[in-house]
């Protein structure tokens, strides 16, 4: 390509980029902003500020915002941890910012960005795939038109707005395809390696589901060659093979820590049952997937061009990726053999986009009958794609903007077969036209109106549902006067789980795909603790239970003023601004806590979760200590002393049947239990909605609400035993709706604190500096032999160091950090770096440097 030709490539694709996001464009100058409202602003736009932060101020690799704490280059890889195109964009912002050109970037800075990012980032998937297409087909026009048909899919717009990163898959799919082109017919290895690289450096999902992709591509090729002379198939295998393996050499410090904590993340596997096939959206008029062009359907008819290698290939390729829309099991396959998800269907808009690609340049050999044949056969298409689906209206502004344009490009189709040049120009004019007209409205359809992204505005975002002032200055006042090393406050916003990331305070809360396995299982078996919201891939708090406040240093909790109910015990209001009020934690224990009292996991495994608390407040609990084990704190069982009375229903044999609207059971304690010193009453049992496809409904154990999904959600946990923590009363009343339910495993214990205060009486006396992915003890003064624990969650990468000398890291109290400790033992420092990250840096060097070194061989040889 020439000078001029890159300049006007990237002139059109700038300007065809900005005409594609009009419509969002227009609304930003409105406040409301291209992110969806759920995950756009629950996690993209909070991860990305959260993360700019980090980066920008040296912290690559942990964050204790991030719920309770966690690596970010690990359990952020799925979405921004090691993005790229992300890395990209913080350098390009963080130059502005030091330049004053912008201020420092907060969430409502990303919400209102993600409309210009993403205008540059289809300003370079335009470029890159037409320079692909190009290569493919020769013609540079053409191959621009089947780009822009790409770029400004639907499946693009439907990523970036609810999940901006996806965006991303767009941008390295043709280089792979180039790569392995390149292998095909000029034996360069060099383009393969480099955009495999990026891919598994980059994300592991999209790395799966393009690597799946490029895989078939190269057995159709295989099968079908395009060129007279292509590198034999047993040289093309070794250079394949080699260059994946070097690819995955160099982007191993991603894909690794990525991969790693993917498997470690706990999510119930999929066990609904999935259709063959299934009609999830007409792909010709109102799919939020994939909407077929018309230009696309006109020319699969015209038979003239499947002479054409290229053409019959993408063809092929595109009917087949077409296809698997309508079967499900793709859909799961190509989600890892999970739940259906249909965000693979990008691969069909990039074929399709090459199919035309190859098929415009032949448009002019084409006769006026076979013209007729094609015209007749889309108009067959659309007519049976609109009569069978009773949704289509076809007076709508969509469909009738589908079908004026699908004329309109046959008329031009016909008009070119004798007009020459200015007819072609013509058709292509059409087919960008057609695309971003109907591509905008989409937009306002599908995403702004029916998708709820009209409710992202910035008066939402500034408000108290979100990122309210008032709620920010309360929770800096108390975190500025508090001088202890991590305290954290237990508050989120609604259903906002990463609420601590958008406000910016260590929180208890967080909400993402991937999270720490240890906290899971403490979360979900080893403590039971109900987060007031049945769902995977989230905490949140600890149930109102004190005891794991005090643990995990949550001094403060936060609410709306009148809704102060289950307040956990021993905290008190402390401060207040407007409609908010903060109480505090009158026990609070060390930050650094030392015992030779030690319990192993294995002892406590068949106790209730109340006793493993008075086991890590009288001493620790360990994995596998190596220290005498202590006698295990008993607590009674008070079911043996209580009657149950069904209420609305009946309950017998485990089944208990709703009839009324409400119903459930009341437990009457003994009378000794309100003469008791006891404060709280800890309520556990095993409950399943016997009706399979029976909706999400609320559970209440007196004043404790939450909420338990259905057996049909794919966010369901799967996890029936349930904790509750409620104030001491005499009748504990378990209430659900009407239905059918098994209640079996019940269990009541009271609490009286006196492990907590007697706990909470220790002083600390270590100091403490945490700096970034490291924490260091000094003035330790260990008196005794036993064991060391630390208020941050058990990871894989972190490493520990006694006096200098690295010693074993241990799992302490289930899910926090923690080693052994010798007496004299004064200095302790924890350090965080993702999991195998060393050894991945080696790696990537080497293969980096071998990989330089075959490239420039080939070179040499060509």
């Amino acid at each position: 390509m020439t000078k001029k030709q890159w300049i006007l490539l990237i002139s059109g694709s700038l300007l065809t980029a900005l005409l594609a996001h009009a419509f969002f464009l227009y609304q930003w100058t409105q406040g409301v902003y291209m992110t969806g409202p759920n995950d756009g602003l629950s996690q993209m736009v909070p991860f990305r500020e959260m993360l700019y932060d980090r980066f920008t101020s040296g912290d690559f690799f942990y964050s204790y915002e991030f719920g309770l704490g966690g690596g970010t280059l690990s359990q952020l890889a799925y979405y921004y941890g090691i993005n790229i195109f992300f890395f990209l964009t913080v350098m390009g912002l963080f130059i502005l910012e030091s330049l004053s050109v912008i201020s420092e970037p907060d969430v409502l800075f990303w919400a209102q960005a993600t409309v210009f990012i993403s205008v540059v980032r289809m300003t370079f998937i335009l470029v890159i795939t037409t320079y692909v297409f190009r290569y493919l087909n020769g013609r540079l026009l053409p191959s621009f038109i089947g780009a822009v048909l790409y770029g400004t899919s639907a499946m693009y717009f439907l990523h970036v707005t609810y999940w901006e990163f996806f965006g991303d898959a767009f941008l390295w799919l043709p280089l792979l395809i180039l790569g392995v082109e390149k292998i095909i017919r000029e034996k360069k290895p060099g383009w393969l390696i480099a955009a495999a690289a990026i891919s598994f450096f980059d994300n592991f999902y999209f790395a799966y589901i393009n690597g799946i992709f490029t895989g078939l591509y190269i057995l159709s090729r295989w099968i079908f060659p395009l060129e007279a002379k292509e590198t034999p198939k047993r040289i093309q295998l070794k250079f394949y093979c080699s260059s994946v393996l070097l690819a995955l050499g160099i982007g191993s410090v991603g894909f690794v820590p990525a991969v790693w904590s993917f498997q470690q993340n706990i999510r119930p596997p999929y066990e609904q049952e999935i259709p063959l096939v299934a009609n999830t959206s007409n792909i010709l008029f109102d799919s939020y997937y994939l909407i077929v062009p018309a230009v696309f359907v006109l020319l699969l008819g015209l038979r003239h061009l499947y002479r054409k290698p290229q053409f019959r290939f993408f063809s092929l390729l595109s009917l087949i990726l077409t296809a698997l829309h309508f079967i499900p099991w793709a859909a799961s396959f190509f989600n890892g053999l999970s739940a259906p998800q249909h965000r693979y269907e990008y691969l069909a808009a990039f074929t399709i986009g090459a199919t035309v690609a190859a098929g415009l340049p032949a448009l002019k050999q084409v006769t006026y009958k076979q013209m007729t044949v094609a015209s007749i056969g889309i108009v067959i298409v659309y007519t049976v794609f609109q009569w069978t689906d009773p949704t289509i209206e076809i007076d709508s502004i969509r469909s009738m903007a589908i079908l004026i344009f699908a004329g309109l490009v046959l008329l031009n189709a016909f008009l070119l077969i004798k007009g020459g040049k200015p007819a072609l120009y013509s058709l292509f004019a059409i087919i960008v036209l057609s695309q971003l007209v109907v591509i905008n409205h989409y937009q306002y359809d599908n995403l702004y109106s029916r998708g709820s992204v009209h409710e992202s505005t910035v008066e939402y975002i500034k408000s108290e549902k979100y990122m309210a002032e008032e709620q920010q200055a309360l929770i800096d006042d108390v975190l500025d006067s508090d001088t202890r090393p991590l305290s954290r406050i237990t508050w989120k916003e609604g259903g906002r789980y990463n609420t601590p990331i958008i406000q910016g305070f260590p929180g208890t809360s967080a909400y993402s795909s991937i999270l720490n396995g240890h906290l899971l299982n403490y979360y979900y078996h080893d403590l039971e603790i109900d987060m007031k919201r049945e769902s995977v891939s989230r905490y949140s708090g600890f149930g109102d239970r004190a005891n794991l406040h005090s643990l995990w240093q949550a001094n403060y909790v936060m609410y709306e003023k009148g809704e102060e109910k289950n307040v956990p015990y021993g905290f008190s209001p402390y401060r207040e601004k407007g409609d908010f009020i903060i109480y505090e934690n009158a026990n609070p224990l060390p930050f650094v806590r030392i015992s030779d009292q030690i319990y192993s996991e294995e002892s406590l495994k068949n106790h209730h979760p109340l006793t493993r608390e008075q086991a890590m407040l009288q001493g620790l609990v360990v994995e596998n200590p190596k220290t005498k084990e202590k006698g295990i704190p008993q607590k009674e069982n008070l079911m043996d002393k209580a009657s149950v009375e069904s209420v609305g229903g009946s309950y017998s044999n485990e089944r208990l049947v709703i009839t009324e609207e409400k119903g459930g059971i009341d437990i009457s304690l003994p009378a000794s239990v309100m003469d008791s010193d006891a404060e709280d009453i800890y309520v556990s049992f095993y409950l399943l909605n016997n009706v399979k496809d029976a909706p999400l409904f609320a559970l209440s154990v007196n004043d404790f609400w939450t909420s338990r999904k259905s057996r049909e959600s794919i966010y369901k946990t799967n996890v029936n035993d349930i904790t509750i923590r409620i104030p001491k009363e005499e009748i504990v009343s378990i209430r659900m709706r009407e239905g059918d339910y098994t209640l079996k495993d019940l269990e009541i214990y009271t609490e009286d604190y006196q492990a907590l205060e007697k706990a909470a009486e220790n002083k600390q006396e270590q100091d403490i500096t945490i700096d970034g992915n490291q924490i260091t003890i000094d003035h330790l003064a260990a008196d005794t032999e036993g064991y060391l624990t630390i208020p941050v969650p058990y990871e894989k990468g972190w490493q520990v160091k006694v006096d200098g000398e690295k010693r074993d890291l241990e799992q302490v109290n289930y899910a926090m950090l923690g080693t052994s400790i010798q007496q004299g033992d004064e200095r302790v420092e924890f350090i965080y770096y993702p999991p195998y990250f060393r050894i991945t840096l080696i790696t990537a060097g080497v293969s980096l440097i071998l990989a330089m070194i075959w490239v420039r061989k080939r070179k040499g040889k060509r």
